[in-house]
């Protein structure tokens, strides 16, 4: 299909598999079919999925994790340059990478694709299974997330976000099973991988889940011990300016940077569309305080005004997405690739476990929202160089804001339901 990339129809294998487990699930009510079913499925994808990496794809993956489990072990003096060049998420999460790093670089890429092309297979059915859809609901959740444009753009660059996507997924399902450790433990995982994901995570300590919390903070006090152990001071202090500080001092207008930060340079810096950090204007910084300040009011009052209530796995799902997407739009780096995640509480409000009244503006705000999001990064650029207008570069970025009012919209109807259907239990 045009703009997307040579493996969007690899990507749909995996999730067509999915879909025919869901559309003969009462066939195959044999555990000892089913199994066969997903050991078949695995092997297929398997065959298939490596021997079909091109040349130029997996960009992140060999100037970030190749790179980085190279020099952790040969020449950690140069694991980063001026411009973040071996970027691995946190210098100790290089190391996961040592084996692959000390194969042939072409092999190398190869098993790197295999194993997040094999994620696709429990992505998909993890994300029917946690948002609890039914029906035909299902294979418009399955089809969202194969034509979903950030998606594609993460396999093709050889990023991880579909795995973390995968642990969010499996953090809702055990916090709904009432395994609050390990859902914190997934939660902690997947906020240090995407450090956007922190500051959602965080969420779980306002709320006073405290096993949540414990299983975060174990995760990231075993990083930071190991840290601290493994990895030489400098290259730690290195890693924060040159990784991460930097990146929050100067904002990047690149086309796939699609946080407030990149909109904005975007519009108050024009035609610098590059990755280099930029020289904020004074307009640049009013508007991004203004914006940030404006973003945050929701965020804070659905923290505030819910703090009493009472809340089951899909209102927990609810808050926590909002604050994620707060998170993803004010951060100073959102890449397009990460707006994949917003497909979790899509298709949790497309399941509807609680039985809200939506009403009609809800949806039409869903579909439009869904729409931008998924839109693919060479249609943006297209269109971008049709129209010559750099809103056509902030596709995800405005899906987002819209997707944002949906979410309070849905936390505000989940709460007068709840207060209904209280009242009605005292009658």
């Amino acid at each position: 299909m045009p703009h997307y990339s040579f493996y969007l129809p690899l990507t749909f294998l995996p999730i067509l598999l999915v879909g025919v487990y869901f559309l003969f699930e009462d066939r195959l009510a044999s555990p000892r079919l089913r199994a066969a079913f997903w050991v078949a499925s695995l092997i297929l994808i398997a065959l298939v999925g490596f021997y079909v990496v091109q040349d130029h794809a997996l960009y992140d993956y060999f100037k970030g994790y190749y790179h980085g489990g190279r020099k952790i072990v040969r020449n950690l003096d140069v694991l980063y340059d001026e411009a973040c060049y071996g970027f691995t998420n946190f210098p100790l999460f290089a190391y996961l990478f040592v084996p692959l790093a000390n194969l042939p670089k072409e092999l190398s890429g190869r098993v790197f694709y295999l194993i997040g092309y094999l994620f696709l297979l429990p992505l998909a059915y993890w994300l029917v299974v946690a948002s609890k859809v039914k029906g035909w609901k299902i294979f418009l959740v399955l089809a969202l997330l194969a034509l979903n444009g950030p998606l594609d753009y993460s396999v093709w660059l050889g990023n991880t976000t579909q795995i973390v996507m995968l642990f969010v997924l499996l953090a809702f399902f055990s916090l709904d099973r009432g395994w609050n450790w390990l859902s914190g433990i997934l939660l902690g995982a997947g906020g240090l991988i995407k450090l956007p994901l922190v500051l959602p995570s965080g969420y779980f300590f306002i709320r006073g889940k405290w096993k949540v919390v414990g299983g975060g903070l174990l995760v990231a006090g075993a990083a930071l011990l190991l840290s601290l152990t493994l990895i030489p001071f400098q290259i730690n202090l290195t890693w924060l300016e040159r990784c991460v500080l930097m990146m929050a001092d100067n904002p990047t207008a690149a086309y796939n940077n699609q946080s407030l930060s990149g909109f904005l340079a975007r519009i108050f810096m024009p035609g610098n569309y590059g990755w280099d950090p930029l020289t904020p204007t004074p307009a640049y910084i009013a508007a991004a305080n203004i914006g940030g300040a404006l973003l945050a009011l929701p965020a804070l009052y659905i923290l505030i005004a819910g703090r009493k209530d009472e809340r089951t796995t899909f209102h927990h799902a609810v808050e926590f997405s909002i604050i994620l997407v707060f998170s993803l739009l004010v951060s100073p780096i959102a890449w397009t690739h990460y707006f994949v995640l917003l497909l979790i509480p899509a298709a949790m409000i497309l399941g509807n476990p609680e039985r809200l009244p939506y009403r009609n503006g809800m949806w039409i705000l869903l579909a439009l929202s869904l729409i931008l999001l998924s839109i693919p990064k060479d249609l943006s650029l297209a269109l971008f160089e049709w129209s010559e207008s750099a809103l056509m570069l902030s596709p995800q970025f405005i899906g987002g804001l819209l997707f944002y009012g949906l979410l309070i919209t849905v936390w505000e109807v989940s709460r007068k339901t709840q207060t209904a259907r209280r009242a009605a239990d005292v009658l």
